[in-house]
Formats: structure tokens, C-alpha cells, sequence
């Protein structure tokens, strides 16, 4: 053999054992699934050769040998998962519900809500602060192809194009679910049927006209009261007619013992940078405060709590918290809470005018004092003892929430004042059935 073709042959056999060294073929996927699997293993247990069985179910005998042995019973191929199957599998469930009902959820809602999970169960994993990242979310999807990407067909946020058409297609979607779920019934019964809301009160709300000289141009009053501060409360009533203790909402991390010794006892405290409502407020109100109190005075559960599309109510967590107390989350129809919330309809607006007149009658006996938190609880507090029980029930009537009645709400207010001389003209478009019901009750486990 020539140096020339020696030199070859020297070089294709290194090339050969790098390759057998470093390289190493692509694994081949298994072509059967785990229940042809099982099948095979009770057929060789039930007395079948275990060289038959292989053939029968194109499985390799050497994997069969070893599953009879107990190994890797179950176990899936590829890197381990941070999150459990049953995890995941909740995970799934609250996307898939929560698209049914109308309120598809986005990428960052599943991240935010694994991340809001792992922040509450403690566990080794390589995402930043808990949060995972796009590779994780691809293989989650890639694990999950009963979920996949779509553009959403939205509508329009103008509560003025909101038709009776809409509204009433919201009634039959929501009978429609509550019967197939056997939670009608709770409708028939107004100490079950509730409505909660969030509302802000200013510290110095406009007090109407003065008394002044007749002919005197320019009337001023000194302003002892911060103009721009107001502080959020949130309420929830009944269709029988009771205000539940409020929830206030301050804008501190801590609150002074001046303040919060003069908040009555049953009342619940949130506190947030900016003084809105979160998701996790919410859910604090709703296990440790609303709860509580509605088993105090005896209330039947389930009940049934009527709710605006705020995003403190759509939360992973608060569908699990609603599942534990048996709390069923119906979401109003989108941008029309004045005809179908009662809150709206019935209680704030004369909740707000007794506050004017209780900040009133504060001033009166203060007349040097500047009006703060500490003040805010007792002076709401009188505003709620004028609330007429008689207009709250009114106010589930109106909207034909309690009793149940399409035929109830005033659907003239559809027309908003952008359409004055316009053409009223019902929505015609495909109404997609449960657009905007958000039951986060049972989404995991339908109990009912």
C-alpha cells in the first residue's frame, strides 16, 4: 500500500472512532403509547411469551422485560418539569375554562401565574425571581397541544355600542351554564345572590352652593381638606338587601394606630402602594373577611357573586381560593355596568351623596381641623347607616339579577350620548356563547 493511500486509510479510521467516541445517534421516539404498553404487560402477566407480545404490539421485548421489573414505570422521556403533572394539569384547566367563558388568557398570564405559584411553593428552579421565561413557555405548549396560539377577536371597549342584543345573549349563555353546572338554583334564593364593587371618596368632595350676598360676583371658601386625595372602599350587597363591611383600601404599607384604631372591628383593611385594588387584596377580602362574615350570619353555600371585569378577579390563586369556599364568580358583560351592575344602578350614587353630606356635617363640628384617614372610617361609616335597604334590593331587581328576569334592565341606556341621532342598529355579528361569564368557581374540580 502506497504512503498516499496509507495516509487515507489512517485518517478515515480516526475519523471513524471520533465519531463512534464522540458521537452518538438521535434516539428514536417510542412509537407505542403507554396504554398499548400496559396492554402488552397484562397480556406476557396473563401468560403470553413475552417474544409474542412484542411482536403483537411492535414493542421491544427488552422494554417490556424492564417494565416488568417496575422501572421507569410511567416515566416520561426528556428533562424533568419544575412544575408536577397535577400542577400543570391545573394550570391547563384554568386557561381552557377561562377561554370558554370569554376571557382567554395570554402568555404573560400563564408566566405571571406560575410565578405567582412558585413564589408560594418553595422549589429549586432556574427561573429569575420565580419567573419563567420563553424557552419554558414553548415547552410548556409543546407539552400541552391541547393549547395552542390564536389571535383573539375582540370587542370594542365603547360601553356606548353595547346593544340589548348582547345583554340578553348574556343572560341565556349564564342560565344556560348554571343549569348544565346544577347552580340555577342559587339564583332563586337572594340571601346567596350577591354584587361587589369598588368605589373611591374624595376627602373633599364638591358640597353645593353657599349663601352669600345677593349680587356678589366671586364667592370663595376656604379649603381646609386635600382636594385631590380620596381613598377606594370596596362593597359588597345582597339581593336581600344587606351592605356586608366594607373593605378600605389605603396607600400605605403600614398603617398609623390613629387610623386604624377608629376602623370598625368587622371592617376588612387592604394596603397597596397606589391604593387600588390587586389580586391579592381581593382574594385576602375574599377568604378572610367576606367569608367569614356570610358564615356568621348563616348564609347557604354556594353562592353566587356578580363582578366587573377588573383583573384583580381573574388571578390562578382566586379561582383556587372560590373552589375552596364554594364562591361562584360571574363576571358582568363588558362596559355596561351602569344597566347591569347594582351597585351602580342602586347604591353608590346615594352612598356618595351621604358621604357629602356626612363630610358636611364633619366639618360643621370640625371647623379647624383638616380632614385625613383617620377620619375617613367613621365618617363612611355614618354614610353607610343611611343606605335604604328597599333600594339595594331594588337595584338587583332593576338589572334583572334578582329575580331572574332578561325583560329587567333599561335597555335604552344602550344607547350612549355619542349616538344620539345615530341609527340604533342591533350587533349582528356571531356572538360567541359564554363571552363573558367568569365562573372561577369548580374551574379545576366541578363539584356541582
Amino acid at each position: 500500500m502506497s504512503n498516499g493511500n496509507r495516509s487515507n486509510h489512517t485518517d478515515k479510521s480516526i475519523m471513524k472512532r471520533k465519531v463512534g467516541k464522540w458521537c452518538t445517534k438521535k434516539q428514536k421516539s417510542a412509537t407505542y403509547s403507554e396504554e398499548t404498553l400496559q396492554q402488552a404487560l397484562k397480556d406476557v402477566r396473563a401468560g403470553e411469551s413475552k417474544k409474542s407480545v412484542a411482536q403483537k404490539y411492535g414493542i421491544p421485548r427488552a422494554t417490556i422485560q424492564f417494565r416488568l421489573k417496575n422501572k421507569l414505570a410511567g416515566a416520561k422521556r426528556g428533562r424533568r418539569t419544575y412544575l408536577t403533572e397535577e400542577e400543570e394539569a391545573k394550570i391547563v384547566n384554568w386557561i381552557l375554562e377561562n377561554d370558554r367563558k370569554g376571557f382567554p388568557r395570554r402568555q404573560i398570564d400563564l408566566q405571571l401565574a406560575v410565578k405567582s405559584f412558585l413564589d408560594n411553593h418553595e422549589r429549586d428552579n432556574p427561573f429569575t425571581n420565580n419567573f419563567p421565561g420563553i424557552h419554558w413557555y414553548k415547552l410548556f405548549m409543546k407539552r400541552h397541544p391541547q393549547l395552542s396560539e390564536r389571535t383573539a377577536e375582540g370587542i370594542t371597549s365603547a360601553s356606548s355600542v353595547v346593544s340589548e342584543n348582547n345583554i340578553r345573549g348574556w343572560f341565556r349563555d349564564i342560565e344556560k351554564y348554571l343549569k348544565e353546572k346544577d347552580l340555577f338554583s342559587i339564583l332563586a334564593d337572594p340571601s346567596r345572590v350577591f354584587n361587589g364593587d369598588e368605589t373611591c371618596f374624595q376627602y373633599n368632595p364638591k358640597l353645593g352652593k353657599v349663601i352669600a350676598p345677593r349680587g356678589k360676583k366671586n364667592v370663595y371658601e376656604v379649603d381646609l381638606g386635600k382636594t385631590k386625595e380620596n381613598l377606594t372602599a370596596m362593597f359588597t350587597f345582597s339581593a336581600s338587601g344587606i351592605t356586608t363591611p366594607p373593605m378600605i383600601i389605603y396607600p400605605n404599607k403600614r398603617l398609623k394606630s390613629a387610623v386604624a384604631n377608629v376602623i370598625p372591628d368587622e371592617w376588612a383593611i387592604g394596603l397597596s402602594e397606589n391604593g387600588w385594588m390587586k389580586s391579592e387584596i381581593f382574594i385576602d377580602y375574599i377568604q378572610n373577611h367576606l367569608y367569614p362574615h356570610l358564615k356568621q350570619i348563616n348564609t347557604r353555600f354556594p353562592i353566587i357573586l356578580f363582578v366587573d371585569g377588573h383583573k384583580s378577579h381573574l388571578s390562578l390563586e382566586l379561582s383556587e381560593v372560590c373552589t375552596k369556599l364554594e364562591n361562584v364568580l360571574v363576571e358582568l358583560y363588558p362596559n355596561c355596568t351602569r344597566i347591569m351592575q347594582p351597585a351602580d344602578v342602586a347604591n353608590f350614587r346615594p352612598l356618595k351623596s351621604l358621604w357629602n353630606k356626612s363630610v358636611l356635617q364633619w366639618r360643621h363640628e370640625n371647623p379647624y381641623c383638616q380632614f385625613g384617614k383617620e377620619h375617613f372610617a367613621p365618617v363612611l361609616e355614618t354614610a353607610i347607616n343611611g343606605l335604604n335597604k328597599e333600594s339595594t334590593i331594588n337595584g338587583f331587581r332593576a338589572c334583572g339579577l334578582f329575580p331572574w328576569n332578561p325583560d329587567a334592565p333599561d335597555y335604552s341606556k344602550c344607547l350612549g350620548k355619542k349616538q344620539i341621532g345615530l341609527r340604533y342598529q342591533r350587533d349582528k355579528s356571531s356572538y360567541n356563547p359564554m363571552l363573558v361569564i367568569m365562573k372561577i368557581y369548580g374551574m379545576f374540580s366541578m363539584n356541582y
